[in-house]
């Protein structure tokens, strides 16, 4: 089944890839934990995305803002893909 809310072009969508896959492991472990490591996944990817392609790399204070601001959206992952894509280019709204 197609998803709708994944994002078209990266680095958002290699975030937002990466933040579904860890999402998926969820039922292993606990709240805090599972949250911890989806922000850990998204932070590694996102750095690893900057540093090859001469962006800005977020640091684990953005990821957890734009997280913050994702919370309650429908498109929950695919908002916090954005928002950290837009801080990696360096976009105030981020």
């Amino acid at each position: 089944m197609k998803d709708i809310f994944r994002p078209s072009n990266d680095p958002a969508q290699l975030i937002y890839d990466a933040f579904q896959k860890e999402g998926k492991k969820r039922d292993r472990c606990s709240c805090v934990e599972w949250i911890e490591n989806e922000r850990l996944v998204v932070f590694k990817t996102a750095k690893l995305y900057a540093e090859s392609n001469g962006m800005i790399v977020p640091t684990m204070d953005q990821i957890k803002m734009a997280e913050r601001g994702a919370h309650g959206s429908v498109d929950y992952g695919s908002k916090w893909a954005y928002k950290v894509a837009n801080i990696m280019r360096g976009e105030k709204n981020g």
